[in-house]
């Protein structure tokens, strides 16, 4: 009985003696777990950020990247983008095409404003070619008269017999120069057609000295401007343009069509 109660004994100091070893290896560890206080790590980089790249701060809303600066804002796209040009109706820009397609020549006596409206030159137009037949209330013939220009060559016959011989003057035959900038030429019909601007308006159709025509309207730089142009030749018989100063006329009446040719621009004193 004594034996065993000996080698309990024993085994009692034996544990006791084991456990205070067990503890003393863990120290032995802990080195190893200290060295990353010591060696850098690339875990570690996160925390080192640069002024651009910093965490906002908790309650606020980064601002959006694509937000302009406020001094760029007038500089968009949007606003730089060029304005679409506007585009002539078709119905007005066929009944303007007529012009060029089916008028060869024109013959017209010219009134308006300028004339007091009354209608007294005779003006025929042939391409570049252009002649005026004067009117002359005075049935004397005169030194010097002459009765018809010749715009294109600058210069001026005088061709009706009653009025360029007399029993002592005869103006027949000679040539007079004639200063074209001073004689101050109305445009003419196919002019007007060529400043017609895109956003013109149709109104609609009505008659003039017998025609049918086509009344459009449009306003330029701050005058108010009525036209009245001719269905089959698409050129204009009638424009008004009125402003703050009022009415101003042109008028184009007696118009004949495509009746002239070359040599009736051939000036028989030149």
């Amino acid at each position: 009985m004594k034996k065993i109660w000996i080698l309990g004994i024993l085994l009692l100091m034996l544990v006791a003696c084991a456990a205070p070893k067990a503890e003393d290896k863990t120290p032995v560890t802990a080195p190893t777990e200290k060295a990353p206080v010591t060696t850098p790590s690339t875990e570690t980089a996160p925390a080192v950020t640069t002024p651009t790249e910093k965490a906002p701060e908790a309650g606020r809303t980064p601002p959006p990247v694509t937000t302009l600066p406020s001094d760029r804002q007038e500089k968009a796209p949007a606003e730089t983008a060029p304005v679409a040009k506007q585009e002539m109706s078709p119905q007005l820009k066929d009944l303007l095409k007529k012009a060029d397609e089916k008028v060869s020549s024109l013959q017209y006596l010219y009134g308006g404003t300028a004339t007091k409206n009354l209608f007294l030159n005779t003006y025929l137009v042939k391409g570049t070619k252009m002649k005026i037949k004067k009117y002359s209330e005075d049935y004397y013939v005169k030194e010097g008269y002459y009765d018809t220009v010749y715009v294109d060559l600058g210069l001026a016959c005088c061709e009706e017999q009653a009025r360029c011989k007399s029993y002592n003057v005869d103006n027949t035959g000679k040539k007079f120069d004639v200063d074209v900038t001073s004689l101050d030429l109305p445009k003419t019909p196919y002019q007007w057609v060529k400043e017609i601007p895109a956003d013109a308006q149709i109104v609609g159709p009505q008659t003039i000295d017998e025609r049918v025509v086509t009344y459009i309207k449009y306003t330029k730089d701050g005058a108010a401007y009525d036209m009245w142009i001719d269905d089959t030749y698409g050129v204009p018989h009638k424009i008004t343009i009125t402003d703050a100063n009022g009415e101003i006329k042109h008028q184009f009446n007696d118009m004949k069509f495509n009746s002239l040719k070359d040599t009736e621009f051939d000036a028989p004193c030149d």
